[in-house]
């Protein structure tokens, strides 16, 4: 069976379907080349609250929220475990890695996403039961986590998950999704912007300081929260706030983040430092510096963001910011990966 006609199944399993990179980079890109199945669960529920709600244009929203279609790439948006794949495996986590043991014939990549060892030791929104439940099933895991017959890494951190003759670096480098109008027309350059989970090690500590500090100046929150306790926290805050906008959902639309990204005066990206986040580099980051973005981020805590900025502050359309310029490696090592299964084996 030739490499050309390979189904390539990539796996999400426990992310949302459209997830930015595993949708929107990794199928997009696998797919000007080969068919592929996304399998993920389904987009969850989207609800806007706020004063600047008034201000959202309609039509925009609309098409910004609707499924995108690309040709040669089939969604499957369903929670369960996926069906026999046709082809070589692409899975994100520690489930897909688990799950794939059913069909050990297909050629294996694992897209690493996170330190997973780090996450379970130094996350504050852990317990301490639950991070001593996931460090003893991460130990376990350790005869699968060499499987893989290819290790993708999202961040230069995670060079020694497998051995170096299978790794290729992918960063969540900017990748344009949409090319709407604006979502908050009549707001273009005068909103405060944070997208993401808003959770403790994302610096949620910093966002309502800045909420108190700042209550007459547009806000504008796209993201999740995980808790009841941190959302009474948050909309606390939000009391003495006069013009902020809440785009809630477990996860909310790329295109959506972009477009509001696109428009923003600035980012906030107040990560906390801890051990697991310090030396990556966050798709935020190039998020900002290819659209030329104000952001704030706690500068000297860390020499990987540091040096991230010193390297493009001033230097936007530097290629390697941009998908477009890794997208070429990410094909030669899908082809090569095909070539030694299935042309000489």
């Amino acid at each position: 069976m030739g490499a050309a006609s390979m189904h390539i199944a990539v796996w999400l399993v426990r992310e949302s379907v459209y997830h930015p990179r595993g949708y929107f980079r990794l199928a997009r890109s696998l797919a000007k080349r080969w068919p592929v199945e996304v399998w993920g669960r389904p987009m969850p529920p989207i609800a806007r609250e706020g004063p600047l709600q008034a201000h959202v244009e309609e039509q925009v929203w609309h098409r910004l929220t609707a499924p995108p279609a690309d040709p040669g790439l089939r969604v499957v948006a369903r929670k369960g475990p996926p069906p026999p794949p046709q082809g070589p495996v692409v899975v994100c986590n520690p489930v897909g890695l688990w799950l794939s043991l059913r069909w050990p014939r297909h050629p294996l990549v694992w897209d690493v996403w996170e330190a997973y060892e780090e996450n379970f030791r130094w996350d504050p929104a852990y317990t301490a039961f639950q991070r001593k439940v996931r460090q003893m099933a991460w130990r376990l895991l350790a005869p699968l986590r060499r499987r893989p017959q290819a290790y993708w890494l999202a961040e230069y951190a995670y060079a020694g998950w497998g051995p170096l003759a299978r790794s290729e670096f992918l960063p969540n480098a900017f990748v344009p999704v949409e090319s709407e109008k604006p979502l908050l027309p009549k707001l273009q350059g005068e909103y405060t912007l944070y997208t993401g989970n808003l959770a403790e090690s994302w610096g949620l500590e910093a966002i309502l300081a800045w909420v108190r500090a700042h209550p007459q100046e547009p806000f504008v929150l796209a993201g999740s929260v995980k808790s009841a306790a941190l959302e009474a926290r948050i909309r606390l805050a939000l009391e003495t706030h006069k013009a902020w906008l809440w785009i809630r959902s477990r996860f909310v639309p790329y295109p959506v983040i972009q477009n509001l990204q696109r428009g923003c005066k600035r980012l906030l990206a107040p990560y906390v430092p801890l051990p697991h986040l310090r030396g990556k580099w966050p798709g935020k980051f190039y998020e900002a510096a290819a659209l030329g973005l104000a952001i704030e981020y706690p500068k000297g805590v860390s020499p990987a963001w540091d040096a991230f900025w010193a390297r493009y502050r001033e230097d936007p359309h530097a290629p390697e910011l941009y998908w477009s310029y890794h997208e070429g490696r990410l094909l030669a090592a899908m082809e090569g990966l095909l070539e030694r299964f299935y042309e000489r084996g």
